[in-house]
């Protein structure tokens, strides 16, 4: 059977009916046909279309979280993609803090001592005021058995530098020396009291020194700003005036009378064309409890009238800020200031004497100098720890002081308030 299987198979063969290469290449053909024909499949539009749904996702998130970020903000739109985590924002650093100028303040460095070539000369020095960098003082020696303070002084700090003013007294001593760059005024008093207010032109260097008013008791201090000069003095028995005179032409005006009333024994203030000065809150009191602060610019008529609840003594003012005591230098005097008429802010208690500067009052207590700054609203020590001090006055932002540790001789020294 095998055989004739075998020999059929031969015979095909051998007549050349059969091609087996050309049978092969048939089925291959065939084969790949049916291979390449995916696309008219099932699967063949799914992908299509899940290919174009791809295409558009990305487009969209292109647009979405790259181009609209970028574009928007150009024209002012805050913009954040959608499930983009909210950026935390960066810290802002804080500034360092600017140092007080006081909190470097050496008592020690910054105090000047009153030294010329021939202050040896002089047992007392007393009254100095400081114009632009310039000090003008009085000197004094022990005259016939009185301490009279005969000279006048300009001094002169960075070189140490004394000139005497050429002034003869007609009287026994210089007091209460002031001094801009027009005018020096004083008082050329008496011993017992009395004597002239006298001003100088300092521009005319062949002028006399010229006769404000003549004081007939006591010895008021005037206060000088610009041409005018202004002080309370004591024209009766029971009588008192604040008086305002105009340099230029010598006029002389009454602005308040105080009728038996302590507030003739308070200073006024005047400086930037602004007097003030105190009296009591009831029209017809005469020392009562609460006081008034009236002030007048010089270039105006209008009057007006701060009333801080207390009573008040020797008022200094700015156009910003009062300050006074609350009593005649009691050992309890409180200190006070107010900025711009609002309520008063009690500084210090058991203080002698103050006075204002342009950010800052001084002050004495404990036999020492203490300055109070408005910035901050702290006090500081100016003099030094082992020194006992008597305060002297403030002008041109510097504070000047009598170093009374010992009393051999008086001791000046000053210093700048940055």
């Amino acid at each position: 059977m095998l055989r004739a299987g075998y020999a059929i198979m031969n015979t095909i063969l051998n007549s050349g009916k059969f091609d087996m290469k050309r049978y092969s290449r048939r089925n291959r053909r065939r084969i790949k046909r049916r291979r390449s024909s995916l696309r008219a499949s099932n699967w063949g539009p799914i992908l299509a279309l899940s290919g174009t749904v791809l295409g558009i996702i990305a487009v969209i998130a292109l647009i979405v979280y790259v181009a609209l970020p970028q574009l928007l903000p150009l024209v002012g739109v805050d913009y954040r993609a959608p499930f983009m985590p909210t950026p935390t924002p960066s810290p802002t650093l804080a500034p360092t803090p600017t140092p007080h100028p006081m909190s470097s303040f050496n008592a020690a460095e910054a105090q000047n001592e009153v030294v010329f070539s021939n202050s040896g000369d002089y047992k007392w020095f007393g009254d100095p005021y400081f114009y632009d960098g310039v000090m003008v003082f009085s000197a004094g020696k022990l005259v016939d058995s009185y301490a009279v303070m005969q000279d006048l002084y300009f001094y002169y700090p960075e070189t140490r530098t004394a000139e005497q003013v050429p002034i003869t007294l007609q009287n026994a001593h210089f007091m209460f020396p002031k001094f801009n760059s027009e005018w020096l005024i004083y008082l050329d008093a008496k011993l017992d009291g009395g004597g002239f207010l006298m001003a100088y032109d300092l521009t005319d260097p062949n002028a006399d020194p010229v006769i404000i008013k003549e004081v007939y008791t006591g010895q008021p201090e005037p206060m000088l700003d610009g041409d005018y000069v202004a002080w309370i003095e004591r024209t009766g028995t029971r009588m008192d005036k604040l008086f305002v005179c105009d340099l230029n032409t010598l006029e002389t005006t009454t602005l308040n009378m105080f009728s038996n009333s302590v507030y003739g024994q308070s200073l006024p203030s005047l400086r930037d064309g602004l007097l003030c000065w105190a009296d009591a809150e009831n029209a017809t009191g005469t020392g009562a409890d609460t006081s008034v602060i009236y002030s007048i610019r010089l270039s105006s008529s209008t009057v007006r009238a701060y009333s801080p609840g207390t009573y008040v003594h020797d008022p200094e003012c700015d156009g910003t800020y009062s300050v006074w005591l609350d009593s005649h230098h009691a050992p309890d005097c409180g200190l006070y200031y107010s900025k711009d008429g609002g309520e008063p802010v009690k500084i210090a208690e058991g203080v002698v004497e103050f006075g204002l500067g342009s950010h800052f009052v001084a002050y004495s207590k404990d036999e020492a100098i203490w300055v109070y700054m408005f910035d901050n609203g702290r006090s500081y020590l100016i003099s030094s720890d082992q020194e006992m001090a008597q305060f002297l006055g403030v002008s041109d932002d510097k504070v000047i002081w009598m170093d009374v540790t010992t009393r051999a001789r008086d001791i000046m020294k000053f210093a700048a308030i940055p």
